[in-house]
């Protein structure tokens, strides 16, 4: 095992920078080029321990890098991924969202500050300690005092209530 690794180990270090053309060729981007080339050495190296493991040529992993390739090439026509360089990246402007919709926004988080706010006291308490400071149930119940149960109670009890008062 440890000399197929080694056999495995060396090929990459030939044929990488080879591999990589030929995969740039096809897929025109050379950073997913460079991970289908990694991705075949990982695959032959986790067939490694398989009965009949395949063998450490310059043939098979250029065939398993170019069907790597293909596959990726077929995937992203069926799933409509585009792919842009940094340039294109940059030229996307960031999403900001308009004035009224801040307005909105803002009059929306109001209301749900006053909801929250007229929870009873421990339900309120529960309820920030969950979903505002991310603690998880037997934390929450572990800080207050109370049972877990109680936590998940006041929880369903608080969502309840501002589904109401937000209707």
């Amino acid at each position: 095992m440890a000399t197929r690794a080694l056999s495995i180990s060396r090929l990459y270090g030939h044929e990488r920078d080879r591999l990589r053309a030929i995969a740039r060729r096809i897929l025109g981007d050379p950073v997913t080029a460079e991970d289908l080339v990694q991705q075949a050495f990982v695959n032959l190296l986790g067939r490694s321990s398989h009965a009949e493991p395949p063998p450490v040529s310059q043939a098979y992993i250029t065939a398993a890098v170019r069907n790597l390739t293909l596959n990726h090439l077929r995937n992203a026509k069926r799933h409509g991924e585009v792919a842009l360089d940094d340039a294109a990246m940059a030229a996307i402007p960031a999403p900001v969202a308009s004035p009224e919709d801040t307005v909105i926004h803002r009059a929306e988080l109001r209301r749900l500050l006053k909801a929250i706010e007229a929870l009873p006291r421990r339900r309120r308490q529960v309820f920030v300690l969950s979903r505002l400071a991310g603690l998880s149930y037997a934390q929450i119940a572990g800080r207050m005092g109370i049972s877990r149960n109680t936590v998940i109670s006041q929880i369903a009890s608080a969502m309840a209530d501002l589904d109401r008062a937000l209707g």
